[in-house]
């Protein structure tokens, strides 16, 4: 395995990108969430933008409703913590890899989830505005005075602001359905010289020394949550792949890539990778079980096989003796310059 912080097969740093290998009935709804404004970027906000749907045990949003398949409850945001402060870790304290300068005005997280990206983006920069727009109303309401979040689908049609100098997605783009039309409406938005950055997992579990088993569960439950999340949603988990080329056939300049394999697990004798991979291993597991209760059931799958994948793909990630790493992708990219 590489160290976490190398480049792994399939990166490029230049710009040149080669593809990678292979009112609801029975439903409890409820609203915590008293927004300031009724318009948003990217449309109008309604009241069904400030509910909930209780399902599964699990929260879920209500706007949109069944528009992504994961939580937002209290379980999800340890998930969402823990994913922030690993990702901060194996980027030495950074919040993005892209070159925006040192005086950024307008910044846009897009897919914001519980907001901590853009919260600290904006005590980082406090001359800026920064925007976190997400499906869920499950932002903190007493955030920096330079940082808003708006309840919206980020797939709609952009309708006021523009010149954003940075555009961030986290997670997101693998539960786009059109991550073409969400690159091109950045496009138009951003300034010229204006910065995207993409960060997101590849679901492909490797290793390096062989000891992945070809029965390995976790890889079995990428390998189902794809067709499922495809067939259910209408998402493409490996639409990482792609993404340089299709940022540069946008009009996209100054492509880059750069792929962090993060350690399943606590197997590594590196101290460093070790946290790292024990960090990774509790966001996984958190993840399954997320999916487990709602679209794996939502996909017909009966519930006995559902618990034995989970507690199978459980005993697997605390195998020190299988040395397995997920590759993490982070792709930035620049409007031309005027």
């Amino acid at each position: 395995m590489q160290a976490a912080g190398t480049s792994g097969t399939g990166m490029e740093e230049n710009g040149v990108i080669e593809p990678l290998p292979d009112e609801e009935f029975g439903r409890e709804v409820t609203s915590d969430y008293d927004p300031s404004d009724t318009e948003t970027t990217f449309g109008s906000l309604t009241s069904s933008v400030t509910g909930h749907v209780w399902e599964y045990g699990r929260r879920y949003h209500a706007f949109r409703y069944g528009r992504y398949p994961l939580p937002n409850d209290d379980e999800e945001y340890k998930r969402e913590s823990l994913r922030h402060a690993m990702l901060k870790e194996l980027l030495k304290g950074k919040l993005y890899l892209a070159p925006i300068g040192d005086n950024p005005q307008k910044i846009i997280d897009l897919g914001t989830g519980f907001g901590e990206w853009a919260m600290e983006m904006g005590e980082l920069f406090t001359g800026a505005k920064v925007t976190g727009v997400d499906l869920s109303p499950i932002q903190p309401l007493w955030v920096p005075s330079n940082v808003e979040f708006i309840v919206d689908d980020i797939e709609d049609e952009w309708v006021h602001d523009q010149d954003y100098d940075f555009a961030h997605f986290r997670f997101v783009n693998t539960v786009l359905k059109n991550n073409e039309l969400v690159l091109h409406n950045i496009l138009q938005n951003l300034r010229p010289g204006g910065w995207v950055e993409i960060q997101d997992i590849y679901p492909r579990i490797s290793s390096d020394d062989n000891t992945l088993p070809e029965d390995y569960p976790p890889a079995k439950f990428y390998s189902l949550l794809q067709g499922v999340l495809k067939d259910q949603y209408g998402f493409d988990l490996k639409v990482l792949e792609s993404l340089p080329d299709r940022l540069q056939r946008l009009g996209y300049v100054n492509v880059q890539r750069k792929v962090f394999h993060m350690p399943l697990g606590e197997w590594p004798k590196d101290r460093h990778l070790r946290m790292l991979g024990g960090c990774f291993q509790e966001v996984f597991l958190d993840f399954v079980a997320a999916m487990a209760a709602r679209p794996l059931v939502e996909a017909g799958f009966d519930k006995a096989d559902i618990e034995e994948l989970v507690v199978g793909v459980k005993n697997a990630v605390g195998n020190r003796r299988i040395h397995a790493y997920v590759p993490i992708h982070f792709v930035w990219a620049q409007k031309p310059p005027a």
